[in-house]
């Protein structure tokens, strides 16, 4: 695979070199598995490393099935944008004109959502549910009737704030549009048209394939995962299976701008180019994207615009990154460890010699100290699946606490508490992270007395009273 360098010179990035940085960044990162497929001008090279689960010691390969996590999401607006595409959907009118039961806690905010606000994540109520709503092709449609006690943080198209749910009730637009499960509306909208031969949501399925289990740390060591899939309702928020090639198969369909590999369009050129249009802009945070489009993220890097999306579930992430400009894509789907590094160390460098663009250098902390007026911060903020709680002893920085309420994410927090150091007034970036990257959060909407009503970190996050 030929690849031109920022400063034009011409290299090679063969399937062997592939392998090799993919196994060194993987050990030296502590990632028990991984697979890496790299789309370039049309053609792909795919390299995988390590093991699927250190129980059983099973060797990763290159037909691995990984959980891809919130990548589903762009699958999901696809499907949408499909039926966008022929006149079945308006992502303008209230979702109640196909969801006439659809509910929230707030009555006038629920007559008022959108698709667009879904695909957006601006629909502005809370959307954290990790309630097991069964495995019958019901699940979805549960979850969205669940949502009729969903407290509504801010007003529709206000602010972007990150939402699993909205995209579950996306997931049943598609259903009641298409007359099916979500799954075989995937199945028979993108999966088969693509050709794809990995793609799975069940564990059932997955069985027949080589499936990597995520790995959670836990007395010093990483383990196997207790479970190997988040609830069957969250599936059009999150819950795809799949090889890092057939991950590629799709985002061929978004380089090519609706047309898939053997030329069928399944996607209008204009919703393609939709989904990677500025739709919504998050908060300035390091570890998100500077702009959204529908279902995508768009990160405007040195060198050129960025698209995909990233995912994570119970010990696996996975990350797609597509640079349009440049022909070029990237899949690394991983099972645990130190997952960011191993992006940052291998799929950043891949970026800028396959395409030239560069991230930005991440957010570093500062000197913590305390803040000038700790009160402003200081309280419980409200995660969904987690409370968020600033504290300050009087003398030192604010710290943040977190304290899951679901099994699920206890197991994913292994150091609850860290300081806080002060980047501005209202922008803090976390000092001892337990996630290998330092994550800013910004503190929003103060009150009459200058108290927080939000903290944010791509979720907004509403004070407890």
């Amino acid at each position: 695979m030929e690849s031109i360098d920022p400063g034009g010179a011409t290299m090679t990035v063969t399937t062997p070199d592939l392998r090799e940085r993919l196994a060194t960044q993987a050990e030296r990162h502590g990632v028990p598995g991984a697979a890496l497929a790299v789309l370039r001008n049309g053609v792909v090279a795919e390299a995988a490393t390590g093991v699927l689960n250190t129980r059983t010691g099973v060797a990763a390969t290159t037909d691995s099935v990984f959980q891809v996590g919130s990548i589903t999401k762009t699958w999901t607006a696809t499907l949408i944008m499909q039926l966008v595409d022929e006149g079945l959907l308006d992502l303008d009118r209230p979702i109640r004109d196909h969801l006439p039961a659809f509910a929230l806690a707030d009555e006038a905010a629920a007559a008022l959502v959108t698709a667009r606000h879904l695909l957006t994540h601006t629909a502005g109520f809370a959307g954290e549910d990790l309630t097991d709503y069964g495995r019958d092709d019901g699940a979805v449609a549960a979850l969205v009737a669940g949502l009729a006690g969903a407290t509504q943080v801010t007003e529709p198209g206000a602010l972007f704030s990150y939402n699993n749910a909205g995209f579950v009730v996306l997931g049943r637009l598609a259903e009641v549009l298409r007359g099916d499960a979500w799954s075989r509306v995937a199945r028979r909208w993108l999966v088969g048209p693509l050709g794809l031969g990995t793609v799975v949501t069940l564990p059932e399925q997955a069985l027949l394939h080589r499936t990597a289990v995520g790995h959670v740390e836990g007395g010093g060591r990483l383990t196997p995962a207790p479970v190997w899939s988040l609830p069957r309702a969250l599936d059009p928020a999150g819950g795809l299976a799949m090889s890092a090639g057939d991950l590629l198969e799709f985002a061929r369909l978004h380089l090519r701008r609706g047309l898939a590999r053997d030329d069928t369009r399944l996607l209008s050129r204009a919703s393609a180019e939709a989904m990677r249009t500025h739709q919504s802009a998050p908060p300035p945070l390091s570890a998100f994207p500077g702009s959204y489009g529908l279902g995508m993220d768009l990160d405007h890097w040195d060198g050129g615009t960025v698209v995909g999306h990233a995912g994570a579930t119970i010990g696996q992430k996975a990350y797609l990154r597509m640079v349009p400009d440049a022909d070029v894509a990237v899949a690394l789907l991983t099972n645990g460890g130190g997952s960011d590094g191993l992006y940052a160390d291998l799929v950043l460098p891949l970026l800028a010699e396959l395409a030239g663009v560069r991230a930005p250098e991440p957010v570093t902390p500062p000197a913590a100290g305390p803040p000038a007026d700790p009160h402003r911060y200081v309280g419980d903020f409200d995660m969904g699946l987690a409370t968020i709680r600033i504290g300050h002893d009087g003398r030192g920085p604010l710290t943040m606490t977190v304290i899951p309420r679901a099994a699920a994410i206890e197991a994913l927090v292994t150091n609850p508490v860290t300081a806080l150091a002060a980047l501005d007034d209202v922008h803090f970036v976390e000092v001892e992270p337990d996630h290998g990257e330092h994550r800013d959060l910004i503190f929003l909407d103060p009150d009459a007395d200058g108290r927080f009503r939000i903290l944010h970190n791509s979720r907004a996050m509403p004070r407890i009273a």
